[in-house]
């Protein structure tokens, strides 16, 4: 038989991946095993690494910069949706704060302000840190990841972003008619000290049953 490379050589192996006949000029030999020049190509070229669907920015660090300024952390993580919700969240809250003009609960919307926007730089730093290690296919587990199941949101997260930007809407569109001011609503905001406690008494007591 001749070799598959020089059809006018006589062969003097076989290549034990693909069994096609070789000449001693097409013979590559590695540990006393015989390849040709193809096979042993592919064998010494890396693994193609699997798609994990995830898209975005590759640099955590580059991340958590751009997540200072609103929304644009997100859209460097490729996460478009997230990004509008994440400003219209913060604009929200900074308007809250700008229009308390000296009440009450004019602290609580600073602070919520604040709490929020660098709440959108970590979110953009682990977010992107959870992609990059996902593409070498390791899983992390981020401080966001376990507060969502702490409270319970794991999988309903976009349920409940539609929730508070349907009632942040409806708050400011009838402040616009004056229907229902602004002021009027924020006066009720130790409605939120109650709900919090609420939610954690109904916590506390699904954990004792």
């Amino acid at each position: 038989m001749n070799c598959v490379n020089h059809a006018d050589v006589q062969n003097t192996a076989f290549c034990i991946k693909c069994g096609k006949p070789l000449c001693d000029q097409c013979v590559r030999k590695v540990q006393n095993s015989i390849y040709c020049e193809h096979c042993l190509s592919d064998s010494l070229s890396p693994p193609p690494v699997a798609s994990t669907g995830t898209v975005g920015g590759s640099s955590p660090e580059a991340a958590f910069l751009l997540g200072l300024i609103p929304g644009v952390g997100a859209i460097y993580n490729g996460e478009y949706f997230k990004a509008a919700f994440n400003l219209l969240i913060f604009a929200s809250l900074v308007t809250l704060a700008d229009d308390s003009g000296g009440h009450s609960g004019e602290g609580l919307f600073v602070i919520c302000s604040l709490a929020f926007y660098f709440y959108m730089a970590f979110e953009a730093y682990y977010t992107a840190k959870k992609k990059k290690l996902a593409r070498e296919g390791v899983n992390l587990i981020t401080p966001f990841d376990e507060l969502n199941e702490q409270l319970g949101l794991t999988g309903n997260m976009e349920l409940w972003g539609g929730v508070v930007l349907v009632v942040i809407g409806a708050l400011f569109l009838l402040d616009n008619f004056r229907i229902l001011s602004l002021e009027q609503v924020k006066r009720f905001w130790p409605l939120l000290m109650v709900a919090a406690g609420v939610f954690l008494i109904r916590r506390f007591r699904r954990k004792k049953a």
